[in-house]
């Protein structure tokens, strides 16, 4: 690559004359006059060329790009601001969704509390008159023992004696005797 730099810039430095005698006679000055018109003409014509047919079509061609990518980047724009409001209503809609859950399940916490509270009010006083039903008949059962007592002592003791002496008691003398010990235990019991 140096040498072929090198060998460039010697022939430049030649003398014109003797670079032409060797069969190059575009370095010959009596050729230039001609050279110049030439390249005139062609750029000329590649001016004209480029400028009323190439560079319209690739200036169209840029523009239409151009065009092109504005329309995307404006539809792109368009569609950002889209999502953002459709986001923007999915999250109001969610929030409002969290929070419509949210007294709803207050609201029917709220109900089952209140409905539990009547139930187990209801199941209380339920509960109390059954008590209290059950309690009447325990009384009423114990009453009717401690009445019937004085008359199941006296039958057992009838029995008894009767199996012990063979002979039958008076049952008046038994029962108004069995009664005063029964009378004097409950009044030992009382005081």
């Amino acid at each position: 690559m140096k040498k072929n730099i090198i060998f460039f810039i010697f022939l430049l430095f030649l003398e014109h004359e003797a670079m032409a005698n060797e069969g190059m006679p575009q370095l010959n000055p009596e050729f230039w006059l001609s050279q110049i018109f030439w390249l005139i003409i062609c750029f000329g014509f590649l001016y004209f060329l480029i400028h009323k047919f190439f560079s319209p079509k690739l200036l169209a061609l840029l523009d239409q790009r151009a065009n092109f990518l504005k329309s995307l980047i404006n539809e792109t724009e368009n569609n950002k601001n889209q999502i953002q409001k459709l986001d923007n209503e999915y999250n109001k809609i969610i929030a409002e969704a969290k929070k419509n859950s949210k007294e709803n399940s207050e609201k029917l916490n709220n109900e089952f509390n209140k409905k539990i509270s009547i139930k187990k009010k209801e199941f209380e006083n339920y509960l109390n008159i059954e008590t209290t039903k059950v309690e009447n008949e325990i009384n009423n059962f114990k009453q009717q023992a401690l009445d019937n007592i004085s008359d199941i002592v006296s039958e057992f003791s009838k029995e008894l004696i009767e199996k012990i002496t063979d002979t039958k008691p008076n049952d008046s003398n038994l029962k108004a005797i069995i009664s005063e010990i029964y009378k004097k235990q409950k009044e030992s019991k009382y005081v």
